[in-house]
Formats: structure tokens, sequence, C-alpha cells
């Protein structure tokens, strides 16, 4: 009987197939041998069919007759099955998405996390544009923010008879909360020639603070006539708006004058440099209010 047989390559007799020993024999190799199986082996002959693996790898199986790999996720990903339920994949879990002390967990899509970074002392969780955010807390009739626009200039006129902008007469705010109120402060000072001048405010294109419509009457917030040419007159306006939003705002005043003269915006009509002749400033003043 031989116990050994050395040789460089085993070959079948016939065919193509070489089988080692029968069905009841052990084939051994020692350990520390090396054996070398150059195509890899099949899944179905016991092997994984894949040629490699990095250190974290997963083996599942793709198929009934086929194993592949998950290559490894990054650091606390979490492993769930995917949105097909056919194979596993790696997902941002609470803990990899949260990054800071005090970080506030939201969705921010159907199955999908994100997080709210957080905010400053004493600031309150709010929603904007339908995602959780930051603000600063105020609590109800406290001013939150005030913005204000001063013209000193005195170049705008107008001789339009329907409402256009008044040159330098607007504001923009953000409110804070959708929910806060937003005051209004209008000054204006000017003068024109013998006319009926009409000054109106809006909240971006929208037309506020106004009397009811009768008949041909200019809707406004004042309307007032001059009895002589240089006369100065001031029109002011205080008004209390809801605009419901988190979003930018602009509140601005527009002004028309009577058919044939001119209205001058911070300056009488006159054109001498004299004492009887003024040069005075406007603004427009507007605060949120917490509601």
């Amino acid at each position: 009987m031989v116990s050994e047989i050395k040789s460089d390559k085993l070959s079948p007799s016939t065919a193509t197939s070489l089988q080692l020993g029968d069905a009841s024999d052990t084939v051994t190799i020692p350990t520390g041998a090396t054996f070398t199986v150059t195509d890899g082996l099949g899944v179905a002959a016991g092997g994984t069919g894949v040629a490699s693996f990095a250190v974290g790898d997963i083996l599942y199986a793709s198929g009934t007759t086929t194993l592949t790999k998950l290559v490894k996720g990054t650091g606390l990903q979490g492993l769930q099955t995917n949105s097909g339920a056919t194979a596993p994949e790696w997902a941002n879990s609470p803990q990899s998405v949260m990054t800071a002390a005090g970080d506030v967990l939201y969705a921010s899509g159907a199955n999908t996390l994100a997080k709210l970074a957080k905010g400053s002392n004493d600031d309150v969780l709010t929603l904007a544009s339908g995602v959780p955010s930051w603000a600063s807390a105020g609590a109800s009739g406290s001013c939150l923010q005030v913005k204000t626009t001063v013209v000193t200039a005195a170049t705008a006129t107008t001789t339009s008879t329907s409402y256009v902008d008044t040159t330098g007469m607007s504001v923009a705010i953000t409110p804070t909360l959708s929910s806060s109120k937003i005051l209004v402060f209008v000054n204006f000072h000017g003068g024109g020639s013998v006319m009926t001048p009409s000054y109106t405010l809006l909240r971006d294109s929208t037309q506020i603070y106004m009397g009811d419509a009768s008949s041909s009457r200019t809707r406004a917030f004042y309307g007032g006539q001059t009895k002589e040419n240089r006369q100065s007159f001031t029109a002011g306006a205080v008004y209390l708006d809801c605009p419901s939003s988190s979003s930018e705002v602009i509140y601005k005043l527009q002004w028309l004058a009577e058919s044939g003269a001119t209205v001058w915006l911070n300056r009488d009509n006159g054109n001498a440099d004299a004492a009887y002749s003024t040069m005075s400033a406007s603004s427009i003043t507007v605060m949120e209010i917490g509601a």
C-alpha cells in the first residue's frame, strides 16, 4: 500500500473531472499547509464565491445560490433592510447623526433622520417651512426686533395720479415667529404745489391700513389738501399688522398727486434757499411684537 505519492500535477485519466477518494473517505489538509483554489470555491461546493474581503465586511445571500459581501459602513451606522426589503444596508443611526451635545433629532423626510443643531440659550423651538428651528423667545407683547429706514434726501417727487412707491420709504423685516404681529410707524414730511396728495401703506404688494371703499374716492390712510404753494405737511400712520409669516416682508409707502400737481418728499415746493423753505426728514419703522 502506497502511503505517500509525490507529484507536481494530478490530472483525470478521462474527461475533465478529478475525484479524490470516495464518499466515505476523508481528505485531510494538514494544519499549516496551503490549499489554493485558483478560481474560487463556489457556493454549491461550500465556498463563498467571493475572492476577497476587507475587515468588517458582511456576507449575505443575494440569491438562492449566490453570496455577496456588504462592505462595512461608517462609524455608528446601523444595519437595516433596504426600502425594497431585498438586501441589508447600512444607515445612519441616531448616534451617527448627533455630533454635538444639545443636538435635536427630527425627520427631514420619509424614513430620513436629520439633526437640528442646538440653539442659543433661552431660544425656543418653533416650526419654519415645515421643519423645526430655533427662535428667540418672546413673551406675548414683547418687542422682538426693530427695523427702521430714515430718509433725509429731498430728491423724490411724484406727479402720478395713481399710487406709486415713495422712493426710499420702505423697510424689510423677517419675523422671528409666524405668530408675531408687526407694529408699523410712518412719519412722512413733504410739500408741494396746490394739490390733494394721498398716501397708502403696503405689505409687499398688499394695501393695508386704508379707509373703506366709497364711490370713486381714493382709499388711503391719509389724504390732505394744501391751499398755498410751498406749503409743508405731515402724514403719519401707526398700524398693527398680522403678516402670519416667518419669511421676509416689506412695508412701504406709496403716494399720488392731484392731476397737474407735484408732491415732494422732505421739502416744500419752493426753489429758493431761504429760511422759510424747509428741508425735513421722514422715516418708516417696524417692530416685531410677540403674540
